[in-house]
């Protein structure tokens, strides 16, 4: 084959994979395109599964779940505003789904904007009562606007629907511990490392914990097992308690 009959087919090959993709393009659903995002942002490719979220977008502009993920997607780019308007697009078209309620609550946290974070958390919960994750986000919430007794009923109804349910344990040890109630602070960190053993800032509580108890060795042992796992202040706390 000469020189020039390789290129040929070189060129024509190309031709193929480039009509295929436009093909795709101009047949796929708007679901499809959908389950394209979903691979993308699983490899934390965010931009890549925009793409995708354009696409289906324009295949159908009343799908809500698409301007949810392209929500998610932007948020995850720290576009903040962008993401915002996504999901104000998503609730508009689907009212009843929590999801975009319980992800625009999370743009509002960026921004500080903690009373309509709560609105969403609570409109969220009004609508999907049962989800452990949307009580944990609004203990936060609470917890951020001072208002700790109502944040740590949240956790515990987090804990009630998942005892599992590291962040709401870790977040209400925290308050505890700021309540000076070391007990229960000490049971909740203990209990958010046996349920995950690689949560570094719980170790690192425990440790704290174990130091306003007397328990030195323990809590050594605690700050070792944080600053291995990576936990930045742990190394600090090694160097102040555990010469």
């Amino acid at each position: 084959m000469t020189f020039k009959n390789i290129l040929k087919k070189i060129s024509f090959s190309l031709y193929l994979a480039s009509f295929s993709i436009l093909l795709v393009n101009c047949t796929g659903s708007s679901d499809a395109f959908l389950e394209k995002a979903k691979e993308q942002l699983k490899q934390g490719k965010a931009r890549e599964a925009i793409e995708y979220l354009n696409q289906a977008i324009d295949k159908d502009p009343n799908n809500a779940k698409a301007f949810n993920m392209r929500g998610a997607a932007n948020f995850e780019l720290k576009d903040f505003t962008t993401a915002l308007l996504d999901y104000e697009q998503a609730i508009k078209l689907d009212p009843n789904n929590y999801q975009p309620y319980f992800n625009r609550a999370s743009v509002k946290m960026e921004k500080s904007d903690w009373e309509g974070a709560f609105q969403d958390c609570s409109k969220a919960i009004t609508i999907q009562p049962d989800t452990a994750e949307l009580y944990v986000k609004r203990g936060i919430i609470l917890a951020a606007l001072q208002k700790s007794e109502e944040a740590i009923v949240d956790f515990d109804k987090a804990i009630q629907l998942n005892p599992k349910e590291v962040n709401a344990l870790y977040n209400r040890g925290n308050i505890y511990f700021q309540f000076g109630d070391f007990d229960k602070s000490l049971a909740d960190f203990t209990a958010a490392v046996k349920a995950d053993n690689k949560f570094a800032k719980a170790y690192y509580g425990l440790g704290i914990v174990q130091q306003k108890r007397g328990q030195s060795d323990d809590s050594c042992l605690n700050f070792k097992m944080a600053n291995r796992l990576g936990y930045p202040d742990a190394k600090l706390a090694i160097d102040s308690f555990c010469k």
